[in-house]
């Protein structure tokens, strides 16, 4: 039992002294200072104080007359006051062990990766986190919540992701966003056309497109299928405000509503030289909402102009833009055997891609089977699953606090860190997380894990080793837009292309710890690359 309270931070004395309260219930009442004092003595104690009773500091002096009806006899009952005091002091200090107990077991199982499903967070975003932004029988558009956590901010913190879906047949009305654009086919088929530039851009595109959008331009689109729903994701890039855009309609009612409507008469008349009353007869008729159903002679009409590659409808001069769709998936795999495949597009093949600093990835894993612990050397990525289920796994050395480690840390953990954590984090938060005893760096990772499903988002900073796993009922597609991608480099850590196994002899040696024949037997045990068959497939459960 001693053991068991000091692990929970209490000493058996006070334990001792609390059951004794319970045996001859007295008043808390009699001594009660504030909480501030008990949590300076708590820290005190917790980070080496020779005292292991919390004190008042010496400015403070308790009332000596206990907080209940006033006795006839105060010298004769000053003993018993005392008793009473001490008595309360441990029952407090009992209070706060159990509280502190619980807590700490209540926030190493929220935050446990490895027991569980897991939440991720804050790397993984579920479909709770996207905002419906328009929604109807025709079709949604939602948007995710903005990156704005301390580890994330900094990284993507200025993008944001959004997925939009249209029923066959739908019209989205005219708009422009504030940010560039990089749109995924993710389904369907549909035309999207842009006007900018002073011409009229149509394009025909279809699943496993990616094409860019530059902020400002004007877009329209339809679902030219008659029965498939058309679904597409994007990342924007706001030009305006870093992790914020808006969307902008120049023809609406009340949903959506024009931006005109807010200019005066006298400049909406001067600016189209009609009246506001005729104005308002074509700009503000439209009441149907921003997803609308166009008929089967719209969706003809609107097929016939849209072509696969540039070109456009009036004006003149060429453009730094120069819009065409490519297919990510119709070009050949970076990589892919019988467990998955690996697409890529980068800037040398998408220019528009460079001047954004992206570049767009899809990892298609067969059911069953998993691709390698890799990482980015420079891009952080943003992934999207795009269809299926499964789970990930990351390295993530900035929530070390708790999470699989070796067994003299977890050890060390739980007889010192968690109370560091608990009571020192307003005071040393950022020195807390990265210094062991001594003021030594801590080199802990956290297990960040967490199931993943059609609609999941996942942020995988650079540097963080992560491996992707499908489940076993169908397979698992994952789009990844990495960003700040100049000079990026993918970073295999298990396989036949795995960067460990281009060590030298001696420095694996040395490394290891072990011969290098025991070494280059298990770093070559796995004769596959990037993609290779799963937990599952081995006889152990996933997530």
């Amino acid at each position: 039992m001693h053991a068991r309270a000091r692990a929970a931070g209490c000493d058996p004395a006070i334990q001792q002294s609390a059951r004794s309260v319970h045996a001859h219930p007295l008043p808390l009442a009699t001594y009660a200072p504030p909480a501030s004092t008990w949590r300076r003595a708590w820290l005190r104690w917790l980070r080496g104080s020779s005292d292991p009773s919390p004190t008042p500091p010496p400015s403070y002096t308790p009332p000596l007359t206990p907080q209940t009806p006033a006795s006839n006899n105060t010298h004769t009952h000053t003993p018993q006051l005392m008793g009473t005091m001490k008595l309360s002091t441990a029952a407090l200090l009992l209070c706060t062990c159990l509280s502190l107990t619980l807590a700490s077991y209540a926030d190493v199982g929220s935050r446990e990766g490895r027991s569980g499903s897991g939440s991720g967070r804050p790397y993984h975003f579920g479909e709770e986190s996207f905002r419906h932004w328009a929604r109807s029988q025709q079709g949604r558009f939602r948007v995710l919540e903005r990156f704005d956590h301390e580890l994330l901010e900094g990284a993507v913190g200025s993008y944001r992701v959004a997925i939009l879906e249209a029923a066959p047949r739908a019209f989205l009305q005219p708009s422009h966003y504030d940010a560039d654009e990089v749109m995924y086919v993710s389904e369907g088929e549909g035309v999207v056309v842009l006007l900018r530039g002073g011409k009229r851009e149509s394009f025909c595109v279809r699943e496993g497109d990616v094409m860019v959008i530059p902020a400002g331009a004007v877009v329209y689109s339809a679902n030219t299928h008659q029965s498939d729903w058309f679904r597409v994701v994007m990342l924007l890039s706001p030009v305006s405000t870093p992790g914020r855009f808006e969307e902008f309609f120049p023809v609406g009612g009340e949903r959506p509503e024009s931006f005109f409507s807010v200019f005066s008469d006298d400049v909406i008349q001067a600016a189209f030289n009609t009246r506001r009353e005729e104005w308002e007869q074509v700009f503000e008729k439209q009441r149907k909402g921003e997803i609308t159903t166009a008929s089967e002679e719209h969706i003809r009409e609107l097929s016939k102009s849209c072509s696969r590659g540039s070109g456009g409808h009036g004006g003149s001069g060429s453009s730094k833009w120069e819009i065409k769709p490519s297919s990510l998936t119709g070009q050949k795999p970076r990589h892919s055997n019988n467990h998955g495949k690996h697409y890529e597009i980068s800037g040398e093949e998408c220019p528009h891609l460079r001047v954004l600093d992206m570049e767009v990835g899809l990892a298609n894993i067969t059911r069953g089977s998993m691709m390698a612990p890799s990482y980015s050397t420079r891009a952080n990525n943003i992934a999207v699953v795009v269809q299926g289920s499964g789970y990930f796994e990351m390295a993530c050395p900035h929530l070390s606090t708790s999470g699989r480690s070796s067994p003299q840390r977890r050890e060390r953990e739980r007889e010192h860190g968690r109370r560091r954590e608990e009571w020192g984090r307003e005071e040393e938060e950022e020195d807390e997380g990265h210094e062991q005893e001594g003021g030594q760096k801590s080199r802990g990772y956290k297990q960040v894990r967490s199931r993943i499903k059609e609609g999941s988002v996942i942020v995988v900073p650079a540097g963080h080793p992560t491996a992707l796993i499908a489940g076993q009922d169908e397979n698992l597609a994952v789009l990844c837009f990495g960003v700040h991608a100049g000079f990026d480099e993918k970073v295999f850590l298990a396989g036949r292309n795995s960067a460990l196994r281009q060590m030298d002899e001696h420095a694996k040696a040395l490394a290891f710890g072990a011969a290098a024949r025991e070494v280059d037997r298990v770093l070559g045990a796995q004769e596959s690359s990037v993609f290779f068959r799963g937990p599952q497939s081995h006889g152990r459960s996933s997530v």
